[in-house]
């Protein structure tokens, strides 16, 4: 794309940026979903809006998702992506348990699952907001529910997947590259200077040693035997029975049910029934609470950024090159 066209995509942009923005302060009563576009304009990323996804005279139970991977989010990204927020979830999350119109909660998951850290912060918070508020909460696994995500589940009441849906994955992933072949075929030679051994641990410049596999492996089971002891808990199953579930592999929906993973199939409108029954209602009115739009602010500013952003992408190998212990679906 040539500079022009550049220029004149950066012109209807602001063009729609300022119509945007002049428009809604024109309107009196605009729809909760334009505000959190709004605030995502105005550099408030971490609005967001609740729409009314099912009409009904009884009670409001809360429809959240979370979608994507379940990871920490960089408020920097100048991405159009408008996958999982986590800051904007706990908020979320909590908004819904702390609303006292609202009478029940259903989580809906389509995620393979994602940080260790976030995941565990997810469920902690959830598992501290039901015993404060005492409200129902159902989960619903759409496509899949894996790792993570299934860790995240145990904090329900009840959970309901799709016969088809991909979930369980119960187990922890730490994996990194490591470049020492090929630095010996291009002649590239580490230099590091290290306070002590394992400063530099899994450094892909050198071979990895007996004690780093040592370390890393311990790291990994101390998370397992978390994931392990949640899921006993959650599942109200014994620990062995957990354990030759939790080899890492994959089940449908239907075999999760049968090994007693899940407590019912069938779809998201039955998810929202149950969720009702649980909170004493009939014909709820469900309110979805929606993730924020794009940034288009920042996604916009990326377009004045240099083709190659050497500091940019310094950081990213740094990130990469960094493990990272998951509950992750592979």
């Amino acid at each position: 794309m040539n500079k022009k066209r550049w220029l004149a995509l950066g012109i209807f942009i602001v063009l729609i940026v300022v119509y945007m923005t002049s428009s809604i302060g024109s309107i009196e009563e605009e729809t909760q979903a334009t505000s959190a576009l709004t605030k995502y304009i105005n550099g408030n990323n971490s609005g967001w809006a609740t729409t009314v996804y099912q009409e009904g005279s009884g009670q409001k139970l809360a429809l959240l998702k979370i979608e994507g991977i379940i990871m920490e989010n960089d408020s920097n990204s100048s991405t159009l992506s408008t996958t999982y927020n986590h800051r904007v979830f706990l908020k979320q999350i909590e908004a819904a348990f702390t609303d006292p119109d609202i009478k029940g909660i259903i989580l809906q998951l389509n995620s393979p699952g994602g940080g260790v850290y976030e995941s565990d912060e997810v469920y902690h918070q959830i598992m501290q907001l039901k015993t404060q508020y005492k409200k129902p909460l159902v989960v619903y696994m759409s496509q899949q529910a894996a790792s993570g995500a299934y860790y995240i589940a145990m904090a329900a009441d009840k959970i309901y997947a799709n016969r088809n849906t991909m979930t369980g994955s119960i187990g922890v992933i730490i994996s990194t590259y490591n470049y020492t072949e090929l630095a010996k075929k291009i002649g590239v030679t580490d230099v590091t200077f290290k306070s002590a051994a394992n400063k530099d641990l899994l450094n892909p410049m050198r071979p990895i040693t007996v004690d780093e596999q040592t370390i890393m492996q311990n790291m990994v089971d101390e998370s397992y035997n978390y994931f392990v002891d949640i899921v006993t808990k959650g599942r109200d199953l014994e620990r062995e029975k957990v354990l030759q579930l939790a080899d890492g592999r994959i089940y449908s929906g239907a075999q999760a049910k049968n090994a007693g993973l899940v407590d019912e199939l069938g779809y998201l409108e039955d998810a929202i029934d149950d969720t009702a029954k649980l909170a004493k209602t009939s014909d709820p009115q469900v309110l979805l609470y929606e993730n924020p739009g794009p940034d288009l602010w920042n996604w916009f500013m990326s377009l004045r950024a240099p083709v190659i952003d050497l500091q940019g992408l310094s950081e990213q190998l740094q990130q990469q090159s960094a493990p990272q212990i998951l509950y992750l679906s592979h």
